[in-house]
């Protein structure tokens, strides 16, 4: 089965009108969806959920002002990542990367195999450009930016300084160059990056008491367990799982009984 694209592979995107009209709709895309999904998240579970179960918050709302930094330094990342995807684009236009659109049998196993895979590595570049970013030189150089939100609202997800924007950008284009993924995995993990930063920053605890001695969802990221990196900073690096913070030490000691805290009801 093949998914025809040619309406997307057709044009010349290194002509400059096409590189930047491809790169405009792409940062609308990017942008509106950070705008979206973080009121909506906010509104729907860090106000409703919250004003349910109050013990889930793990802090109150953040000040309008720094709400303002976070969606400012989110506009120019959006530009960064459309930018990065419109020359991902024109790789996979010219046959430099391995993206694919056709569907064979074998896809049944490699395509949830790829995305797990796909997962796996980027948690292990971040984990360990997390670590590098929080070395004291680069931390007051460019990751202080995202740090500044102390205690992070939904808005704080893609609230980074251009350079570490640029760091995280560059993933994908360069995953898709090793690694055969098909069209649609490319979109559903650009959907969980978005979804789980959204979760991690929003200041408020939806995973229930059980996931902490789940065999699956105790190894997932949280609103607490970010939360901890925020506030202590050497601890809980972490983007979708907690597997190399176990590995290497560097989850908090404290993070299962302050979880336990936000999770149960008083």
């Amino acid at each position: 089965m093949d998914f025809n694209l040619d309406w997307l592979l057709g044009p010349d995107y290194t002509q400059l009108a096409n590189f930047l009209l491809l790169s405009t709709i792409l940062f609308i895309g990017v942008f509106v969806r950070y705008l979206v999904l973080a009121w909506l998240y906010h509104t729907l579970v860090y106000k409703k959920l919250g004003d349910a179960y109050p013990h889930r918050r793990l802090h109150q709302q953040v000040k309008l002002p720094q709400v303002k930094k976070e969606i400012t330094y989110s506009f120019l990342g959006g530009i960064i990542f459309a930018i990065t995807g419109t020359i991902m684009l024109i790789s996979w236009q010219r046959g430099y990367t391995l993206l694919y659109t056709d569907l064979t049998w074998i896809d049944v196993l490699w395509v949830p195999l790829s995305f797990f895979l796909a997962l796996f590595i980027h948690e292990t570049y971040y984990y360990w450009l997390h670590r590098w970013m929080h070395h004291p030189k680069v931390l007051t150089k460019f990751h202080h930016i995202h740090h500044n939100s102390l205690y992070t609202s939904s808005f704080t997800s893609f609230s980074f300084h251009p350079i570490e924007a640029l760091l995280q950008a560059i993933f994908l284009p360069v995953l898709v160059m090793f690694l055969p993924i098909h069209f649609f995995v490319l979109i559903a993990l650009l959907v969980t990056m978005s979804i789980t930063a959204v979760i991690n920053h929003a200041g408020v605890e939806v995973y229930a008491s059980s996931a902490i001695r789940s065999p699956w969802a105790r190894w997932m990221v949280g609103a607490t367990h970010h939360d901890l990196h925020h506030l202590r900073y050497r601890c809980n690096y972490g983007l979708y799982f907690t597997f190399w913070d176990v590995w290497m030490k560097t989850e908090d000691a404290g993070f299962e009984k302050r979880f336990m805290e936000h999770t149960k009801l008083k």
